[in-house]
């Protein structure tokens, strides 16, 4: 199920439309219109989300952000999200086809805890933030900008973080977004936020949406190279799965990204849509795709050994490989004794 986004009627109501196709501006701003935050506050705020998400809660409350997924009991990711320290309590930043089941998978978890759950998709909006002028603009607002990745500097009913790719992230209340929007630097700045989503996707960033859903465990993600996982902090849902593989079995899966020339939109793969290598083996899966300047770009799920193939989509179509911005370890796909 999607849930509500405030941004149409937002744009609507100040008449203002992102322009569809990137550009060479020095500032680049998106609505995350596809994105919305889950508050958790109460005293054992902290306590409950060490116990179910796959980061350790101690970094995101030193540095301010992490990426995470919620598993399930087996290990699977049921949702990935990035969990943003704010003033006494912590958003988490979920794509909003995957929102309702997330609250509701937390929720399940919630019921003897001192932590409530609340929706903010109707009162907070995010923005993304890039180019050579993100910071100069950014001190605008903000009385501190992050320097290192997932690093966050808090004020009252805002929010900024450091991401991937040098690259930021706002989140806001509505009222502060409204006052935001009509700067008109930001007003000739705006671009659709698939163009974000392409950005995720090529810093090699998860996200797991229904369909995906239960299908992947963490490392499967590359979530462990961006300090998604940890392996040392005890227990939390799925953990004796994921921990066991990463210090006693072997990683067969990754996660890589890659592209092609679409010539029209009904070519854009489905998530879970197969990969096959040149003799027409399937040895992949579809994450998650997005379509940016006549280009469509995939995060694919891959039989670790088949990485370095030639990848084709099921109807024939090669893709480039795009790099992985970060290394990954090679021990994890080696058995341990």
């Amino acid at each position: 199920m999607t849930t509500y986004s405030p941004w149409p009627q937002l744009l609507n109501d100040l008449a203002l439309e992102p322009a569809p196709t990137d550009s060479n501006n020095p500032l680049k701003i998106y609505p995350l219109d596809y994105q919305a935050v889950l508050q958790i506050s109460g005293p054992d705020s902290q306590l409950f989300l060490q116990g179910q998400l796959t980061c350790d809660m101690r970094e995101v409350h030193r540095d301010g952000s992490r990426i995470a997924a919620h598993c399930n009991p087996k290990g699977s990711m049921l949702s990935t999200m990035r969990v943003i320290a704010h003033q006494d309590d912590f958003l988490l930043r979920i794509n909003t086809q995957n929102f309702t089941d997330s609250h509701t998978a937390l929720n399940k978890y919630m019921m003897f805890s001192k932590a409530q759950a609340t929706d903010l998709s109707e009162q907070w909006v995010g923005f993304g933030i890039t180019g050579e002028q993100a910071v100069s603009f950014l001190r605008e607002t903000f009385e501190k900008i992050p320097e290192c990745d997932n690093h966050t500097h808090s004020q009252p009913n805002k929010v900024l973080t450091k991401v991937p790719g040098d690259r930021y992230e706002a989140w806001m209340s509505l009222q502060e977004a409204r006052q935001w929007l009509t700067i008109p630097t930001l007003q000739t700045s705006l671009l659709t936020s698939n163009h974000w989503k392409t950005l995720d996707i090529i810093n090699a960033i998860a996200d797991v949406y229904p369909l995906s859903s239960g299908h992947y465990i963490p490392q499967m993600a590359n979530l462990q190279a961006l300090a998604g996982i940890s392996f040392q902090k005890g227990c939390y849902t799925g953990q004796e799965i994921i921990t066991r593989l990463h210090f006693r079995g072997k990683l067969n899966k990754q996660l890589i990204t890659g592209k092609f020339s679409l010539n029209s939109p009904e070519e854009r793969p489905e998530i879970g849509q197969k990969i096959l290598n040149f003799e027409k083996k399937s040895i992949g899966k579809v994450l998650q795709s997005s379509i940016a300047n006549g280009m469509c770009y995939l995060q694919i799920i891959i039989n670790h050994k088949d990485a370095e193939q030639s990848l084709f989509l099921e109807a024939g179509t090669e893709l480039q490989n795009i790099t992985l911005p970060y290394s990954l370890d090679p021990d994890l796909f080696i058995r341990k004794a």
